[in-house]
């Protein structure tokens, strides 16, 4: 299998280490030429490209694509019509008509395509939709997903236009994700989408209340404005007979690398087995190919995502 990771540079170590602890061969493109040679020095890669026509017309029969949102669309499509597997990282695409189309793509030509969403794959999440599911806090009323730190980093992310938006169409995503695993399908949604201050164009602030078809209320509070932010728990699912939550306390070192700590049911930690949610998201996409199965996390979820994402951007009052 002929790996390249198109966007070397920022998140795309994050990738490469996974590809080192699975034992896959890659190569790599970036523009920046001391990212190729620490690429080349530390991750043993022997072929590094800085000219992206040049990468892409490569040999390669996976991209896996670290490229700022804007590039998502041309370069998947571009990609599958060569007939080419894809892995993208989050979002899917800045509009629904771009995800509609780099998904009617990879089926036409019976390409694998996957969003990389790692918090899909994450064991707290996980089990505690297993929780909810048999019924272990009762009847679901009240569901809060939150994260809130500074963002002070320069970059393409701080370009409104190369994200599509702000902090929500970004990192706000991954916790979109763990809303809807956890609460389902929705009715309505009342969102208030605004700019406090950090180093981005686009909003940094958003705060929204659901109304979820089982019932249930969603809270969801997303922030790239919040200074020295209290650590609390990422998820909440509050229900007639119990609640479920995220436990932060500390990490070991080695332990893998996940999106949530921890579940707490009842007052009681759950000692479940962690996985790395990295090594799981690729392995699960690299393996589907070699099988020739369906992809772990279906591109109609990141489709699913950024629809809600783009709703609250237009709801917003």
């Amino acid at each position: 299998m002929n790996i390249l990771l198109l966007g070397g540079n920022g998140f795309g170590f994050v990738h490469a280490e996974s590809y080192r602890k699975l034992g896959y061969d890659f190569s790599v493109f970036s523009r920046n030429e001391e990212v190729l040679k620490r690429y080349r020095d530390e991750f043993h890669v022997k072929n590094t490209y800085n000219d992206l026509n040049e990468a892409m017309n490569s040999s390669h029969d996976v991209i896996d694509m670290v490229m700022p949102h804007y590039m998502h669309r041309d370069l998947a499509v571009r990609a599958m019509k060569e007939g080419k597997n894809v892995l993208i990282e989050k979002p899917i695409a800045g509009t629904l008509e771009e995800a509609r189309e780099m998904i009617k793509v990879s089926k036409e030509n019976n390409v694998k395509f996957m969003v990389a969403e790692q918090y899909h794959f994450d064991s707290s999440l996980i089990h505690s939709m297993e929780y909810e599911k048999k019924g272990m806090i009762g009847r679901v009323h009240t569901i809060i997903v939150r994260s809130q730190n500074q963002f002070n980093n320069q970059g393409w992310r701080t370009n409104e236009k190369m994200m599509g938006g702000g902090a929500l169409i970004d990192g706000g995503i991954h916790f979109i994700e763990a809303l809807l695993d956890l609460g389902g399908e929705y009715e309505d949604i009342i969102s208030r989408v605004y700019k406090g201050k950090s180093s981005i164009e686009g909003e940094d602030n958003t705060v929204s209340l659901i109304k979820f078809r089982s019932g249930a209320t969603g809270i969801f509070y997303y922030s790239w404005n919040y200074i020295s932010s209290p650590d609390v728990p990422s998820f909440e699912v509050i229900g007639t007979e119990g609640s479920i939550y995220e436990f932060r306390g500390m990490r070991e070192p080695g332990q893998p690398r996940t999106a949530f700590g921890m579940p707490v049911l009842n007052g009681k930690i759950q000692k479940i087995k962690e996985v790395d949610v990295f090594d799981a998201e690729i392995s699960g996409f690299l393996t589907t190919i070699e099988r020739d199965e369906e992809v772990p996390y279906s591109p109609e979820l990141a489709y699913r995502n950024l629809s809600t994402v783009l709703e609250m951007y237009r709801n917003s009052r």
